[in-house]
């Protein structure tokens, strides 16, 4: 599958997702060109991403639109597969390990043969990657072996990253691919590999969305504390770096015990990297610690709240020197910079607000309506908050500032997709002209929001 044509299918799935109500058979009937097979597939991908992002609504409307098309179209959904056999999974399994070693794990390499058969990244293909290595590890020779091995951890790694096909799949093939390079790399055998290993399962479990979250999380942070029970900081400092970064993740998302206790432990765990990762050392490393670490700050029980957002733009700005473009990651940093701004208490509130507006005009450049709406209308949102709050310029022009904020917002949140993101901007939009105006209008307005918000939020 061409890169072309799957920003195509990206471009029409985001209008189909933030297209009015009523307009979805309009959309599709002018990309015809675009309703195909490949589209069904990135269709599913995006509903993994949307449900792993928290936005069950949209990850629904999707899966619900792609089984509308799946019938329209007469394929059915498991006639890719069935009709493949298990030789075949075997072959192209065989072809990427062969190039993933021809290529010393190039995903430019690697992923066009990803792309090529996106449809065969499956849980057939974990199996196949098990039952190949049940196998083989019992025939080749210690050497041969070892080269499997190693042929399986880059692999592993390569479609833990991959971007496109089932999430969900990509990283249940990772988590089989990890377990059987532990049968050759042996703590004792292979030590450095072994640590490695057992980092990239963490970082795979943190991430699964098959299974229970809690139960991944606890596998993750057995899986960091294996490894750092004989990595030390002298003998392999940025593996020792990179456990603990994974392990501060798994207590930010941990489940089980109690929060303040986790972050607390979050936390310490970040703070181990810096021991390693510097500007100099490992830059790129050194700056997602630090924006782990922001996060952890921003919403931090334990402490003083003043001190603690301190912190947390303190951690962002020393991010934002290494990532000082834009970027995914640059925007990320940018909005979690704002609103960090949006709640500090120290300094003059009317200068924080005037940053966090700057910061999140900044995010706008990555976080685009056609590109990343959701996250656009987000900020959008959040805008308004920031315009309704301003102190400096003229108060009445930035209510109308918020107001039209507000409005933008709801072009992305509807009530039938975004439901509580919707009521809460309607009750952030009712809020703004009741201080724009007096009158019955406005109070309607407001009541009307903050009815629907209370109906809304009973139901979650």
């Amino acid at each position: 599958m061409h890169e072309q044509r799957i920003e195509a299918y990206v471009n029409l799935i985001n209008q189909l997702l933030t297209c009015p109500k009523g307009e979805t058979s309009q959309i599709l009937n002018a990309n015809r060109e675009l309703v195909d097979a490949g589209l069904l597939q990135i269709m599913a991908r995006v509903a993994e991403q949307l449900e792993e992002n928290g936005d069950r609504n949209a990850a629904d409307f999707l899966r619900s639109l792609r089984s509308q098309l799946v019938k329209v179209m007469g394929i059915s959904e498991t006639s890719t597969s069935a009709n493949l056999s298990s030789q075949d999974y075997v072959q192209l399994l065989e072809e990427v390990l062969q190039a993933t070693a021809n290529s010393k794990g190039n995903p430019q390499v690697v992923y066009p043969l990803f792309q090529q058969n996106i449809d065969k990244l499956n849980g057939d293909l974990a199996q196949a990657l098990k039952a190949w290595a049940d196998r083989n590890f019992q025939i080749l020779e210690p050497k041969e072996a070892e080269e499997a091995a190693g042929r399986i951890m880059d692999f592993s790694c390569l479609i833990q990253q991959f971007p496109l096909g089932n999430r969900a799949s990509n990283l249940e093939i990772a988590i089989i691919g990890h377990q059987q390079v532990l049968r050759i790399y042996t703590r004792e055998a292979f030590l450095q590999y072994w640590i490695r290993t057992h980092i990239n399962l963490a970082d795979a479990y943190i991430k699964r969305i098959e299974g229970d979250k809690a139960d991944n999380i606890e596998k993750a942070i057995a899986a960091c504390q294996k490894a750092l029970q004989i990595c030390t900081r002298e003998a392999f400092p940025q593996d020792w770096a990179n456990a603990y970064n994974n392990l501060g993740l798994a207590y930010f998302e941990r489940i089980e015990g109690e929060k303040a206790s986790n972050i607390e432990k979050a936390i310490n765990a970040y703070q181990k990297c810096f021991q390693v990762s510097t500007p100099e050392t490992f830059p790129k490393q050194w700056a997602r610690s630090y924006s782990n670490l922001a996060t952890a700050y921003i919403i931090r029980i334990e402490g003083n709240k003043k001190d603690n957002i301190e912190k947390g733009i303190d951690a962002l700005k020393k991010v934002l020197l290494v990532f000082n473009s834009p970027s995914p990651v640059w925007a990320m940093n940018q909005t979690n910079l704002a609103s960090a701004y949006y709640h500090r208490i120290e300094g003059d509130k009317g200068d924080n607000l005037e940053k966090a507006i700057a910061a999140f005009k900044k995010a706008l450049q990555v976080y685009t309506y056609e590109a990343v709406p959701q996250k656009w209308a987000m900020i959008q949102n959040n805008l308004g908050l920031v315009y309704t709050d301003r102190i400096k310029l003229n108060k009445a022009e930035n209510l109308e500032k918020a107001i039209e904020f507000f409005k933008q917002a709801l072009r992305v949140y509807t009530r039938e997709d975004f439901p509580l993101e919707w009521a809460k901007t309607h009750l952030n939009l009712g809020i703004a002209y009741s201080n724009r105006i007096e009158g019955e209008l406005a109070n309607n307005i407001e009541q009307r929001a903050l009815h629907i918000f209370g109906m809304i939020a009973a139901n979650c």
